[in-house]
């Protein structure tokens, strides 16, 4: 069936669509969104007005590209295919794949556009000097305690040992990412960190013989190398009453500790991670996440679906009927963009998934397709509005 009605939309794209095929195709819409659309209101006619524009919103797509150039359509029939394969509710969902480019301008107001983040960090050296590595040249950058720092002609730092000499002093750097940057670094021993926007870990230029251990503040995704004798440490939220440290020996896990959010959450895809919290204690899986409550201190474990925490780190946004100011918040970090709201958007979610590398006017025309928020771009300012 889902084959047959892929079918059908590109007979419409192409122009060559009966009409008893295309009442079929409209049939079938109606009846697949009546069956299975999951509703958040009580209300049978708010519920009847989105089914409706979310129908029209499918029609508009599909009329838009007619007459275009088959290669020029492909984006259109993407859309309209995830507009009628997918569950439309209250909320809100949109699915755009992300190699895909939109043609369609939206309805997003903007005095000129804002584009995706990028590979940018600053390096702070142990003598406290400031390495801005977009401008810095490929190659070794300086030399740190017993390693070399060296950035790879692919825009990743990296730390290799140049000495084995025993009782030098421990260096310790930091990597900033800002807001619209990512970074990703190899420490010394091998492990590989992923830097989000807005983030920053301090760390040892080589670490002792005894353990490893890291300072973490906003979010990273980390591929731990094993060393049985030398554990791996990270501690987010120092200095804090929320202070937790994650104990490792080879595994890969994401953690978001934004300092601005409520909740710190760590997400093991391999191995097994142990995170302390005051006196509790957790031994976590792969598959599960462990989530601290800033504001009642509680920890909870649970299952999850570990690609929505590694979605930034594979280039796209990944919603999961998230509150609309926690999506601002994600668009904010990565265009560096500031975020205002006006009106009453409680209560309003989206889910949906789509790519970190468009232009922010895209995504936010995006998100308008679900009609469930209006956005004003003006400079690098977005006004949220219902």
């Amino acid at each position: 069936m889902k084959n047959n009605i892929i079918q059908l939309i590109e007979k419409y794209l192409d122009g060559a669509i009966t009409p008893a095929e295309e009442e079929q195709l409209m049939a079938w819409y109606q009846e697949y969104n009546e069956a299975d659309a999951e509703w958040l209101s009580e209300n049978a006619d708010e519920e009847e007005q989105v089914r409706l524009r979310m129908f029209a919103q499918l029609q508009r797509h599909i009329t838009v590209s007619s007459g275009k150039p088959a290669t020029n359509r492909r984006w259109y029939y993407f859309a309209a295919a995830a507009s009628v394969l997918l569950i439309v509710g209250l909320a809100g969902y949109f699915y755009f794949p992300a190699k895909q480019q939109p043609r369609n301008k939206g309805n997003v107001q903007f005095a000129h556009d804002v584009g995706p983040g990028s590979n940018k960090a600053i390096l702070t050296l142990g003598n406290g000097e400031k390495v801005v590595l977009e401008d810095a040249k490929d190659g070794v950058i300086t030399e740190q305690g017993n390693a070399a720092v060296n950035k790879t002609d692919s825009g990743r730092l990296q730390y290799n040992n140049i000495s084995q000499a025993e009782g030098a002093p421990i260096v310790y750097n930091t990597l900033v990412t800002p807001y619209g940057g990512q970074y990703q670094l190899t420490l010394q021993d091998g492990t590989n960190v992923w830097l989000n926007a807005g983030s920053s870990l301090r760390f040892p230029a080589s670490f002792p013989r005894n353990e490893r251990k890291v300072v973490l503040s906003g979010e990273a995704y980390f591929e731990v190398s094993k060393d049985a004798k030398r554990p791996f440490y990270v501690s987010i939220n120092s200095g804090t009453d929320t202070a937790m440290d994650i104990r490792v020996l080879g595994t890969h896990f994401n953690i978001k500790a934004y300092p601005d959010e409520q909740q710190s959450v760590v997400t093991l895809l391999e191995g097994a991670v142990n995170v302390n919290y005051r006196k509790a204690s957790a031994l976590l899986t792969p598959g599960k996440e462990v989530v601290l409550n800033k504001t009642s201190g509680k920890m909870n474990i649970s299952e999850v679906d570990t690609e929505g925490a590694v979605a930034w780190k594979n280039g796209y946004f990944l919603f999961d009927n998230e509150k609309i100011e926690d999506i601002m918040r994600q668009v904010s970090r990565w265009y560096d963009v500031e975020i205002r709201y006006q009106g009453n958007l409680s209560g309003k979610a989206i889910a949906g998934s789509l790519s970190r590398y468009k232009n922010v006017s895209e995504v936010l025309n995006m998100l308008e397709l679900t009609g469930t928020v209006h956005f004003k771009l003006e400079g690098r300012r977005i006004t949220v509005m219902p």
